[in-house]
């Protein structure tokens, strides 16, 4: 069997959802034995793809094909692959996942033993637990390590140990539908299920460098924001999308985009003086010797760009400070980057690409960045990325300085925001 049959189900989703379709077409695919069903999965540590085992696929009736292609293309729109290093039980994650994607299929398009929210609604009279649609998969951990935390109590119609989403012979399961148990739960995570298993791809994620994974980050958004675009100018637009699931890709295409005004802050930053250079152009004569090319002075804002890279800033704060550089990059200025905890532990140019690992990882100490900025580098400005967790510096800056704040970093009512000199802006 040829990947044909995969196109043909994903140009009845392009006709009918044209979301799925518009998404899944910018995805490689590949028909494979090296999967026991179906799975996303990193390609080359750059791209995603979809591999389908040709032998299970056969099997899947047609209503079954259109449901896992929507399911995979789900687990790509919340980026589940990459959220996969984030969270430590890797099984109770795959059992979230499944809910957060499969509450936006049909019924008849999962197969029996399918992880829904329908299997979970007897928590709340037992266990005081209500799971709510429209979340993301951290809300489902969250939840569902509630429930293996409390005394499991005996529950009408309970027991049953659950198939998998699209598992291998799920559709042959005859009592796979019934409630999820903490006991049931327990079985799965314990001795794993087809789905499980399948999961057991997104495991090269966590051995993503931060740049690497800022590549995937990008290339996840730049898909989504193609396939949104393309729906908006269409006449079936998100057609019968849910509202969660329209809002959820809405908040997923915001949350890219710059968090901070760096237009405004560079226009005050710029009064503090820039380097220029001359470019030659050939439209107008060198007015000295009436020759061309003349000359045309421009003006480059020179900046340091200093970023924690102590124990207390996260993975996803590196995502964060990374994003907010290269908005500042395309706009023309020019970025020296040090990496420091309590020392600086690398220097270098950005030049768009992002660094393969982070050097640091200790304590935290501002003054070495401002140091090297005031005896060595000499910038327009300093830009410092960080938590905010640290004293405030000794060292008295002589350029203009901008902290810029993580999201999980200091706020600010604290002293610490008060103590740090110069301007503060904090990424939301």
């Amino acid at each position: 069997m040829n990947i044909d049959t995969v196109t043909k189900t994903c140009i009845k989703l392009l006709l009918r959802e044209p979301f799925y379709g518009h998404y899944i077409s910018g995805v490689p695919k590949q028909m494979s034995d090296a999967v026991p069903t179906a799975a996303v999965s990193l390609h080359e540590n750059e791209l995603f793809k979809l591999s389908v085992n040709p032998a299970f696929w056969e099997q899947l009736s047609q209503p079954h094909r259109y449901g896992l292609i929507k399911h995979e293309v789900l687990h790509l729109v919340f980026r589940h692959l990459l959220r996969y290093r984030e969270f430590s039980n890797k099984q109770l994650f795959n059992i979230a996942a499944d809910l957060a994607v499969n509450q936006y299929i049909d019924r008849d398009q999962l197969p029996r033993g399918g992880i829904t929210l329908r299997r979970f609604t007897y928590l709340e009279n037992y266990y005081g637990i209500k799971l709510l649609p429209g979340k993301d998969v951290g809300y489902y951990y969250r939840r569902l390590d509630e429930i293996l935390k409390k005394d499991p109590q005996p529950a009408p119609g309970g027991g049953g140990a659950g198939g998998g989403s699209f598992g291998k012979g799920a559709e042959n399961e005859q009592d796979g539908d019934g409630d999820l148990t903490p006991d049931a739960l327990r079985n799965i995570l314990q001795n794993g299920n087809a789905e499980t298993e399948r999961h057991k791809l997104w495991r090269d994620g966590e051995k993503l460098t931060p740049g690497e994974v800022q590549i995937l980050e990008k290339q996840a958004q730049s898909i989504l924001k193609n396939a949104a675009r393309r729906i908006e100018n269409s006449p079936q637009g998100y057609g019968n999308l849910p509202a969660g699931l329209i809002e959820q890709i809405t908040d997923l295409i915001k949350s890219a985009e710059p968090k901070v005004d760096w237009r405004r802050v560079l226009r005050i930053f710029a009064a503090s003086g820039t380097s220029t250079f001359v470019k030659n152009t050939l439209r107008r004569p060198s007015k000295r010797y009436g020759t061309t090319p003349g000359g045309k002075l421009r003006r480059r804002q020179k900046l340091l760009v200093a970023i924690d890279t102590s124990g207390s800033v996260s993975l996803p704060d590196f995502r964060e400070f990374f994003a907010e550089i290269h908005h500042i990059y395309k706009r023309g200025a020019e970025i020296t980057v040090v990496e420091c905890d309590t020392e600086i532990h690398k220097t270098y140019a950005y030049k768009g690409k992002l660094p393969t690992e982070i050097k640091g990882r200790g304590g935290t100490d501002f003054n070495a960045p401002i140091e090297f900025a005031n005896t060595k580098l000499r910038p327009d400005a300093l830009l410092y990325f960080t938590d905010g967790f640290a004293p405030p510096p000794a060292v008295r800056s002589r350029c203009p300085t901008l902290w810029v704040i993580s999201q999980n970093g200091i706020t600010e009512a604290s002293k610490g925001w008060a103590a740090l000199p110069g301007r503060k802006v904090r990424i939301l």
